[in-house]
This record gives structure tokens, sequence and C-alpha cells, in this order.
């Protein structure tokens, strides 16, 4: 070991194990040590900001905790949605979260968004209901299902946003009854009722609380599993002979950054049942007709995941999102099928070397393992960028494509002048220690990126690789690793929100 690499070394050592003590103390103060706060993605006045408030005020009832609303409006709940999963996986970043928030997230970034959370508790479900005009000749929900199949996509049906969870619930109901229907979407569910009192539509979808306070509004069916208390005259699907409706309700609940530690994860569960048992609680929500009932842990996560996987595909069904979101390949490019395929790729280039050595044509062994290395990289590029956010016409998806297209045709060239200008190349075959060493070093970085996290890493291992391949100037070196990092954490991390590892070991310190 040279002095100057021993003196890099003795730098980052010293600070590895300064942060890792810190990182100790962090994870054995005891929770909470400081005030909770509760991440709310609409303004102040809103029904999840009306339960998120609520709720810190039953909870303080209970635990010794300080919790602060903060409200986060923007983009349907992605705004509140990086603000938690950007934040440590420590348990004081709540977020107050409603099953309207999955479809966002489908739209935004399919699973890699429902999996940067863990789905911590449900506590209220809040039925949908078909709501309708009296004065309009047709208002019960026999005549609706009648005119609509003597009269296919005539029916005018309005409610708020297109893609979200009052218009997914609409074209469920047209699927069960064999309906068809059109869609009209408002900026609000307010204008949408005013459309519907104006008989502009058939039937508006949305909440029962919607018809309370005019008289001219009638709710045709419910999807409850039984007659609301607050609506008594209000018959169920299931009562109208129409099963699989009865569990069509916007639940209200709260999620966590996923990696949260799990003792953490059992004081809130502990914390969500009394809530949920609070005489306080259940009677404010039940004043409205909301049911109050506590879901958690495996059972909420699955329900979450049920969510996703119907707004996927009655998105895809009303052409919202294009069945090229949903591709197959996306499956081989997180977790274990992504492993099976990088290493499968390695063991392919393993026995393409192993020909070239064997044919005779070891001089271009080093060369060959260098070009397919940069190609099997963009392969994992390109499955990564399949489960980015795609809705948009830039995004983080656009980044590694971006990079696919520099390097897949670079290096294909690359390839075929080697294979043309086999003789002209000596001496290749001395620098296959250098390239596999190379390799094996990138390899201990990923591995390694899982404990320390994705920005100290890539420090080290820039620094690192500039020192092992011979480069001499220092300086240039950590300005250059650290202008990287900076690079990374500005456009990937907080613009294009490109989920960056933090490590098990360091997540507490960003």
């Amino acid at each position: 070991m040279t002095p100057k690499f021993r003196k890099v070394f003795s730098f980052f050592n010293h600070r590895f194990l300064i942060l890792l003590i810190f990182s100790f103390g962090l994870l054995l103060a005891e929770f909470p040590s400081k005030p909770i706060k509760v991440v709310v993605y609409t303004g102040p006045g809103g029904l999840i900001d009306i339960t998120a408030r609520k709720f810190t005020a039953i909870a303080n009832k209970y635990v010794d905790a300080t919790f602060v609303v903060e409200n986060k409006p923007g983009a349907g709940g992605i705004v509140a949605l990086k603000k938690v999963i950007q934040s440590p996986a420590d348990g004081y970043n709540l977020y107050a979260c409603t099953k309207s928030n999955i479809a966002k997230f489908i739209l935004a970034g399919g699973d890699n968004y429902v999996d940067a959370l863990h789905w911590t508790a449900m506590l209220m479900a809040d039925p949908e209901c078909v709501i309708t005009n009296k004065k309009n000749d047709i208002s019960d929900w026999k005549a609706i299902v009648n005119h609509a199949k003597n009269n296919p996509g005539e029916q005018n049906w309005v409610g708020p946003a297109t893609g979200g969870l009052d218009h997914v619930t609409a074209m469920k109901i047209w699927d069960k009854y064999s309906m068809e229907a059109k869609w009209i979407p408002f900026k609000s569910g307010g204008k949408a009722l005013a459309s519907l009192l104006g008989k502009q539509g058939i039937a508006y979808v949305g909440n029962p609380r919607d018809a309370l306070g005019n008289p001219d509004l009638y709710i045709a069916a419910v999807s409850s599993r039984q007659r609301l208390d607050a609506f008594p005259d209000t018959p169920t699907f299931t009562e109208l002979g129409m099963s699989g409706l009865e569990n069509e309700f916007m639940w209200r609940g709260f999620a966590l950054k996923a990696g949260t530690p799990p003792e953490i994860i059992d004081w809130y569960t502990a914390l969500f049942k009394k809530v949920t048992a609070d005489p306080n609680w259940r009677e404010f929500w039940g004043r409205g007709g909301i049911d109050v009932e506590f879901i958690g842990g495996d059972d909420f996560t699955e329900m979450v995941r049920e969510d996703a996987a119907t707004f996927e595909y009655y998105l895809t069904k009303s052409a919202i999102i294009s069945d090229s979101n949903i591709n197959g390949l996306a499956k081989l490019a997180k977790g274990y099928p992504l492993v099976g395929v990088i290493i499968g790729l390695f063991i392919v280039l393993a026995i393409i070397g192993l020909m070239i050595y064997n044919s005779g044509a070891s001089q271009i062994l080093g060369r060959v393992m260098v070009i397919g290395f940069f190609l099997i990289v963009s392969a994992v590029f390109y499955l990564q960028s399949l489960i980015f956010p795609v809705n948009s016409v830039i995004g983080a998806a656009a980044i590694p494509r971006l990079w696919i297209t520099v390097l897949v045709p670079l290096n294909l060239l690359l390839l075929m002048r080697t294979i043309r200008r086999q003789e002209e190349i000596e001496g290749s075959g001395s620098k296959i220690n250098l390239v596999l060493a190379f390799i094996g070093f990138l390899v201990v970085y990923l591995i390694v990126m899982l404990y320390i996290g994705y920005f100290i890493s890539t420090f080290v291992f820039v620094v690192g690789s500039a020192i092992y391949l011979g480069y001499d100037k220092l300086k240039i070196s950590l300005m250059v690793a650290a202008g990287w990092v900076l690079f990374s954490y500005i456009i990937f991390y907080k613009i294009l929100f490109v989920p960056l590892p933090m490590g098990v070991i360091f997540e507490g310190l960003f």
C-alpha cells in the first residue's frame, strides 16, 4: 500500500467509525424523542386533514408524544409522499393516506411508489355510493340499470377526476351490471353535483355525505356490507341483488417509510388500536356514516396491493395508462429476479470469455470483457427504467435510457473494431487481471451500498477507482467524486425521485 493510498484509507476509516458510533446512538434513542410529523397530502380543512388532526388529539390521551400536522398538498399526494420517503425511516414522518392515493401512485410511479411505504394501519372505511337527482325521470337504481341496457353508451355519470377512486368504482359497477356509460369528470365533487342537479348527468359517484342537506339528491345504492346507521333508508348493492360491490369504500389510514424498525411499527400499531377503540373517535365519525375499523400489518398491505392491481387494471382499460407501461419485463427489474438476471448475464459473459481464451484470440479477451460488462450495465439500466415513473415526457426513466443510447452503440462499435483488428491488438491479455479486479471492486461497491448507502459508497468508489487505476491527482478525484454525488442528489433524488438507497447503517443521517 502506497503512503498516499494509506493516507486516504485512514481518512475514510476514521470517519466511518465516527459515523458508525453516531448511527448506533440514534438507533438506541428511545422513541419518540422528538415531535412526530403527520404529513397530509391536502391543504387544511380537507377530510384527510381533519382525520389527521382528530387522530393527534385523541392519540395524546394514550402516549406521551408531540404530533405536528404538516400539510404538503400537490400532485395528488406525490409531494407528501416524497417528503416521507426522502426522510429517514425512523418513524418521525407519518403519512396520512387514503385509497385515492393509490390511483395517483399507479399513474406516477407504479409499484415503485407503493413499495416505498410500510402500510401501517387503516382506521376507517367510507363507503362509495351512487347519488341521483330526484327530479330526474330516472332516479332509482333499477331504472338506471334498465335505461343503461336499453341505451348503451348514452348515460352520463359525473364525478371528480378521471382515473380516481370514484371513476374506478363507476367502472366496476358498469362491469358488474354489464352496463355501458360515459364518465364526465369535473374539477371537484361540488361542481359534479351541481351538474347532476342541472340534469347534465344520470348519476354521481361519491360519498353518502354528499347528499346531505339537499332534498333533491337521492342515494340510489351504497357499497357497504349493511345499511348505514346515518342513512337507514338507502339499500346496499347486495340488497339490490348484486354481490361483489360491498367493499367499495374509501379507506383512510396511515403509512410509514418502508424500512422503519419493527419496534417503532409495533408502537404505532398499539396506538392505532387504542385510537380506533376510543369512544370519542367512533362517535365523531359515526355521525357521518363512516365505519370505524382497524386493519393493520399484512392484512392492510394485502388490501393496498389489491387496490393497486385494481387501479392498474381499470386505468389500463380506460386507456388512462397504456399496456406498454405494464411490461412483463418489469417483473425482472427488482428483488431476486433482478439478481438472477445479473448473475445469468455474468455467467454468459464468463462463458464467452472462456471460449475466446480457448480459441487462441486471448489478446482481445480483456477488451471483450470490458465491453461485455458495460453491455450488462446497460441491460440492468433498462430493466430498472421499467419501474421508474413513465407518465411524463421527462422523468426518472429518461436518464438511464439516455445512458443506454450512448453506451450500447459505442460498445457495439468497439466490439466490431476489436474483432476486425485482432492482429493489431497486443498485450491485452496482461490486462485481464486489472479488468477482473475492477469488476470485483464494482461488485463490492454494489454490496456495500446496501449498508452505507449510495452517496457515501459512490464517493469512496469513484476516489478508490481513480487511485487503483493509477490516477495520482487526489484533489481532482475528490472533486469529481463530490460533484457526481451532488449531481445525483439534486437531479436523481430530489427532482426525478429515483429511490437511491440510503443504507441500513447510515439511514438516520439523511
